[in-house]
């Protein structure tokens, strides 16, 4: 099968070609919160003065941080848990240093807001930048615009007064993150760049690291995989100790319990809860491809959020016998 566009790589490009005025990009697969970029932009460049961005965070902290530089004024609508996740207060000066261990998206949203500003800027991280992959994906989409600036390991100077120039109608690549649910069933899995500076490429070697047996797998810079992990180590029957978890407390549920309920509940035989995270009914789904008896998700249809064609994927996966 063929995996959808890239979630992280489309909200980057979507707001670039927002701000160089040109046709977005083309992205295969259109989740809510692509959608919700694509709404909040358009809102902001008419002048509207409510931003809705559903429950996606990279849109949020993306879009604050250019609407504090722009000077637009407005508000942003959060839903569901988007408003009790950190988000960072932007204020209108040079220098930034961010916590290193809370999100990288904070730095992705002042990477693209400062060039706008017309001032030179600085940011710093504090500690260990995790989810680090993120960052450059950041970069290479500013590159491509012709933003220019200058990273000294964790530290960034940026240029004020430029301008974005990013050729109109690209298409976004294939998300390894929605990739590694079907990996790890098993399936061969086409339209991903084996190249890709998209950190979750790591799935592929971290699932071998696991049927090796004994592994301990660090999470910290790739945690969208976690609960896929979670599943396939539960469902071959492998003992796993995973580090670097202690975000995923932040995501769209207590991803570390809403994990182990569902592996729990695929054991019993009793109906999962997606507990309103797409990540939990899609990585039930890889639980289903072992298991001996049928599983039954409920709220599965909160797999919108990323993948809104998953089940429909899933459904047309066929059996190949080794």
């Amino acid at each position: 099968m063929t995996v959808p566009s890239s979630k992280s790589i489309a909200h980057r490009e979507l707001i670039a070609a927002a701000l160089s005025g040109v046709e977005p990009p083309v992205v295969r697969g259109e989740s809510k919160d692509t959608a919700a970029t694509r709404a909040c932009l358009k809102a902001m460049m008419s002048g509207e003065s409510v931003w809705p961005c559903g429950e996606s965070g990279t849109t949020l902290r993306l879009l604050e941080p250019v609407a504090g530089v722009m000077g637009w004024k407005g508000e942003f609508k959060c839903e569901g848990r988007l408003a009790e996740r950190p988000r960072m207060k932007f204020e209108r000066r040079s220098r930034y240093t961010v916590p290193g261990d809370v999100s990288s998206q904070f730095v992705s949203g002042l990477l693209m807001a400062l060039p706008l500003a017309p001032w030179d800027s600085e940011i710093e991280v504090e500690g260990r930048l995790q989810s680090a992959s993120y960052v450059l994906l950041t970069e290479d989409v500013l590159r491509a615009a012709g933003v220019e600036f200058q990273r000294e390991g964790d530290r960034w100077r940026i240029k004020g007064g430029q301008r974005y120039r990013i050729a109109g109608g690209r298409t976004v690549e294939g998300d390894w993150s929605q990739a590694a649910f079907f990996i790890a069933m098993g399936v061969e899995v086409r339209g991903l760049n084996d190249v890709s500076r998209q950190g979750d490429r790591a799935v592929v070697d971290m699932l071998r690291a696991i049927d090796a047996g004994g592994a301990e797998v660090d999470v910290s810079q790739t945690p969208d995989l976690y609960p896929a992990l979670a599943a396939y180590a539960a469902a071959r029957g492998r003992d796993v100790v995973f580090s670097g978890t202690e975000r995923l407390r932040l995501k769209e549920s207590d991803r570390i319990a809403s994990t182990a309920a569902m592996v729990d509940a695929v054991k019993r035989g009793e109906p999962v809860d997606a507990c309103g995270d797409h990540r939990i009914p899609m990585s039930a789904a890889v639980m289903a491809c072992y298991a001996d008896r049928p599983v039954t998700v409920t709220g599965a249809e909160c797999v919108a959020k990323s993948y809104p064609g998953f089940w429909r994927d899933f459904d047309g996966l066929e059996r190949v016998e080794a």
